[in-house]
């Protein structure tokens, strides 16, 4: 098939993450694909931007979570393989608390999958990494597969690759609406109409409103990330001395870190306990309400690391009511498939999510149960 008449075999909507990986695992199978984006990605006006994200397999959100980040995995190497730019990294991560439910289905994962992980007391975490001070009553678990993935360098390789495939993407167009026309869909932008077989919802916060008839419970989290210049033992904070942590507080709070990366400063963010937003309408500068929340965990808990802030950014969890994923097709029609990996925790399955979709949008066999991420749980 080719593109005249603006026609394609598969048009996906939105092509950060999730939509640009897709588009790279369809266009390896020869699938004539057509992709828009409202903006220009990889960009800082979503969820996937921000140098480096967590990629982890001892999965405390679900052990069925376990085989899908497997599979990643070696997607991730694969693509790194090929690629000048660097997409993934394992240099460890420590999870950190007390006897809670962070930790206990850490290790549910772990056991049953023989993820090597190792379990470390209060002592021996203060002796392996000097610049933490949990508290006296907390545990670590320590990983040694965790790590970052890239996610600029990420989409740009999905992007450039799916388009040196066949694909055709169409940045700084925002798709206005979108029907069933005959054996095809009509996607109408704001620079023309465009026709397919097939249809991949993948535009994060903003799929609620371009399904509007479909009950998509979604709400738009603000997130900020930020940077910090350790005020002292800055080699400590070096991604070969310190792990990615994740701390799971007594309060109720979560709080995550990243170490020190391509002299990028060390990063530092909340997990969850944002401002529910508009995308639309979104605070993309950070203030000093969230400056002050990540300064006092720092000065709490890793108090060598609260020097001075180098950079931030904002970005957007999209969240399901239990924080689980959407993955599934429109429930009246096998060939619209509505893809949300989200709640703050789906970057690192993009590839793997791609390849997902593209066997559903080509009705193949996927070895994963997807059940725990169907429309009809809500």
């Amino acid at each position: 098939m080719s593109f005249k008449n603006n026609t394609a075999e598969v048009i996906i909507i939105g092509l950060g993450a999730m939509g640009s990986a897709s588009s790279y695992y369809l266009s390896k199978k020869g699938v004539k694909v057509l992709g828009f984006d409202t903006y220009h990605p990889p960009h800082n006006l979503g969820s996937s931007h921000g140098h480096t994200r967590v990629i982890r397999e001892a999965y405390h959100e679900g052990t069925s979570y376990v085989p899908i980040v497997q599979r990643a995995y070696e997607l991730w190497h694969e693509i790194q393989n090929s690629s000048a730019k660097k997409i993934i990294m394992e240099y460890g991560g420590l999870y950190l608390g007390k006897d809670g439910n962070y930790l206990k289905d850490a290790k549910l994962s772990a056991e049953k999958y023989n993820i090597p992980i190792t379990e470390l007391n209060n002592k021996e975490i203060l002796d392996r990494y000097k610049v933490l001070n949990p508290p006296g009553n907390f545990k670590g678990l320590l990983e040694n597969r965790s790590g970052a993935v890239f996610p600029e360098n990420s989409i740009e390789y999905f992007l450039e690759n799916s388009k040196s495939n066949g694909s055709i993407h169409k940045f700084n167009e925002r798709v206005l609406s979108w029907e069933k026309s005959s054996n095809s869909y009509k996607v109408v932008t704001d620079k023309g109409d465009y026709f397919s077989e097939k249809l991949i919802f993948s535009s994060g916060s903003w799929i609620k409103n371009l399904l509007p008839l479909i009950n998509i419970p979604v709400k738009t989290e603000r997130q900020v990330l930020l940077w910090f210049e350790p005020k002292k033992d800055k080699e400590l904070f070096l991604n070969r001395n310190l792990t990615n942590t994740g701390w799971d507080l007594e309060n109720g709070l979560e709080f995550y870190t990243q170490p020190i990366i391509e002299n990028r400063g060390f990063k530092v963010a909340m997990h969850h306990n944002g401002e529910f937003i508009s995308p639309d309408n979104l605070l993309r500068e950070s203030n000093q309400y969230d400056i002050d929340t990540i300064r006092g965990f720092l000065e709490e808990y890793i108090p060598s690391a609260n020097g001075e802030l180098i950079d931030t950014r904002v970005c957007i969890y999209t969240n399901t009511p239990d924080f689980d994923f959407i993955l599934d097709s429109h429930p009246e029609d096998d060939n619209i498939i509505i893809c949300s990996p989200c709640s703050g925790h789906g970057f690192k399955f993009t590839p793997a999510i791609g390849e997902i979709c593209s066997k559903m949008t080509l009705n193949q066999n996927i070895q994963y149960d997807l059940s725990e991420f169907s429309l009809d749980r809500f």
